[in-house]
């Protein structure tokens, strides 16, 4: 069994004009385990871990839609350990998450 630590997330760039995002994050079975207002170029702190096995997914999506609604996505972690990040990009915003797997 492998421990998945979510660290960090960073917006490079926000989705709309505004400059000002509200993404959530979503663990497989788990489901939103973050979100929050966010503005771009800055780096947020997430503190979320759980164990699994395998592989889990790790959905970025916007808190006021669906996740898979043209937002930045999903993504699969692997029980590989070591330190590393997932980038998310979609409709001009851009985030990176990251994380460790022990």
């Amino acid at each position: 069994m492998a421990k998945l630590y979510l660290e960090k997330l960073q917006c490079v760039t926000t989705e709309g004009w505004s400059g000002v995002d509200e993404p959530r994050l979503v663990v497989q079975h788990r489901g939103t385990v973050w979100n929050r207002t966010v503005l771009g170029d800055r780096m947020y702190t997430v503190k979320y871990d759980c164990d699994f096995t395998g592989t889990i997914a790790v959905s970025l999506g916007d808190a006021g839609g669906a996740v898979g609604d043209g937002r930045p996505g999903e993504q699969w972690i692997t029980d590989t350990p070591g330190e590393r990040s997932l980038r998310f990009r979609a409709d001009g915003a851009e985030y990176n998450l990251l994380y460790a797997v022990e």
